[in-house]
């Protein structure tokens, strides 16, 4: 099987990173360079954006979600059976200890499986639920809040697009994927495109975000691919982020620096 992950950067390469895993192969990994300066690597194939015939320029409150929306547009999957990304600073180490460095190996090992979908960041639902991120047009312009959740939006879009009637209730104690990394077999990441490019496309996400303060549509694309995953039976491979790039990250400090961005938010929308 043919496998690839496209490592999102506007520049930054850790080598250090992906040392460790004893089966890293470099022809399973491309940089994919967001910045408007090219970039090279002695080691890594480097795609730069300027480099891509009609690639569409979303803005960067698109985040990742821009390099997604490319990658599908452009085709540039054709040859591929799974398709993956994550950012920069993702280290390939895994919290689950039987896994550990040996990330590349865990992969192959449940590509063979035909697991259909790979979460390299997965969150309890209601976790994800609960930090009240916000698509309500009587609050533009903010990400947190008690308006309308953006799970409940985004559920009503899916099920519209899909013809399905999913409930709340039928994902409350489910897992999902957030974050933008994840590795999913290549029906299933057209089937997701399908969905995903088209709310691109209307502009749908404009309506809620014209300051570009918090790279809005970056974290509502993010949930979105999270209710898709909410369909499927997440394997997940949970890998190091570093977040401070600084320093090891273990799974509490994550969910506190998370928690510390929200409360920081919060608090900018009250001071307005």
């Amino acid at each position: 099987m043919n496998w690839k992950i496209f490592i999102v950067t506007h520049g930054p390469v850790v080598e250090d990173y992906y040392a460790n895993d004893p089966d890293f192969s470099f022809d399973n990994f491309v940089l994919f360079n967001v910045s408007n300066t090219q970039i090279t690597h002695n080691k890594f194939h480097v795609l730069n954006k300027s480099d891509i015939l009609n690639y569409v320029e979303l803005g960067k409150w698109y985040a990742e979600a821009e390099v997604i929306y490319n990658i599908s547009k452009c085709r540039l999957y054709n040859g591929l059976d799974y398709i993956g990304f994550f950012h920069w600073d993702y280290e390939l180490k895994c919290f689950d200890p039987s896994v550990g460095y040996h990330v590349s190996k865990a992969i192959e090992s449940y590509i063979n499986k035909a697991i259909p979908f790979i979460s390299f960041s997965t969150f309890d639902f209601m976790y994800a639920y609960n930090l009240k991120v916000m698509l309500d047009v009587n609050y533009p312009n903010q990400c947190y809040g008690d308006g309308k959740n953006c799970f409940d939006a985004i559920l009503e879009e899916y099920n519209v697009y899909y013809g399905k009637n999913i409930l709340l209730d039928d994902i409350k104690g489910k897992q999902i994927n957030l974050c933008s990394a994840f590795l999913v077999e290549k029906n299933v990441f057209e089937d997701l495109m399908g969905f995903y490019t088209y709310i691109i496309d209307k502009g749908y996400l404009n309506q809620f975000d014209n300051r570009h303060e918090y790279r809005f549509q970056g974290v509502i694309m993010e949930r979105y691919i999270g209710v898709f995953s909410s369909q499927y039976d997440l394997v997940s491979i949970p890998l190091n982020h570093h977040y401070d790039h600084k320093k090891e990250a273990t799974g509490l400090e994550l969910r506190l620096e998370r928690w510390r961005k929200y409360l920081s938010n919060i608090k900018k929308q009250i001071l307005k």
